[in-house]
């Protein structure tokens, strides 16, 4: 089998006149009508964590969070035509959300040719499944470092996607580990949630990975208090 190539990722600018244009254009279309912080307010530097709400989250976090941030997505989305075509042919509509194979195809091959620069507009960082995700903390550690607060989806998607998520992934405790390792900053990691329904984010109060390793807990059990958070927020402000 023929090995995938790597996608190309660069350090964001901080300046980039046509996704200012591009945001101008659909602020009226993706952006909420509040953010409610229910603790203080982000620093420059930190780590958000949210719930995706399909494909719609990452583009109203885009849109509507006051901080300047580099998202986690699907490495495939930064590659190759192809690469794009399949993931969301066969993951997102048909794996994800259940489209049939003939209207994914459509939606796909049409949505592929221009998510690209979407993806780049949004500074997206390839996120890997394998042992390419050294890659993935190793660009989010220079994002940090240049100022950039990291914002990521750590919910397990495979399934489809829920209001109330199931299961969280571990990659954002590796982050923050690695982080204060290299630098001893032990960085707040705020759950947020978007309801798409009152078209608001809730921000919660930061919580910090230092805290739950010295009690003890791995970064399993660490993930899941996070995702506890995180519902929490869904069940407070959103659940009718």
């Amino acid at each position: 089998m023929k090995k995938e190539k790597d996608v190309k990722w660069k350090l964001p600018k901080k300046r980039q006149p046509i996704w200012r244009v591009f945001k101008f254009i659909f602020n009226p279309i993706f952006r909420v009508k509040r953010v409610e912080y229910l603790g203080e307010q982000f620093p420059e530097k930190c780590i958000i964590i949210a719930n995706h709400n399909n494909k719609k989250g990452p583009m109203v976090y885009e849109f509507s969070l006051p901080i300047r941030h580099v998202t986690w997505g699907a490495y495939q989305m930064l590659g190759s035509y192809k690469m794009r075509f399949k993931y969301l042919r066969d993951v997102l509509y048909i794996q994800k959300n259940g489209v049939k194979k003939w209207k994914a195809t459509l939606k796909a091959g049409f949505e592929s040719i221009f998510s690209i620069y979407t993806y780049r507009g949004m500074k997206v960082i390839p996120s890997y499944p394998d042992a390419r995700f050294r890659k993935t903390l190793h660009y989010s550690m220079q994002c940090l470092d240049e100022g950039f607060a990291i914002s990521l989806f750590p919910e397990d998607s495979n399934a489809g996607y829920f209001d109330e998520m199931r299961h969280f992934f571990s990659g954002f405790v590796m982050l923050s580990e690695q982080y204060y390792k290299k630098t001893g900053e032990d960085l707040p990691i705020f759950p947020i949630y978007y309801g798409r329904k009152k078209k608001k984010i809730v921000v919660g109060k930061p919580l910090y990975v230092q805290d739950f390793v010295k009690q003890g807990l791995k970064r399993d059990e660490i993930a899941e208090k996070f995702r506890l958070e995180v519902n929490a927020l869904y069940q407070d402000h959103f659940k009718e």
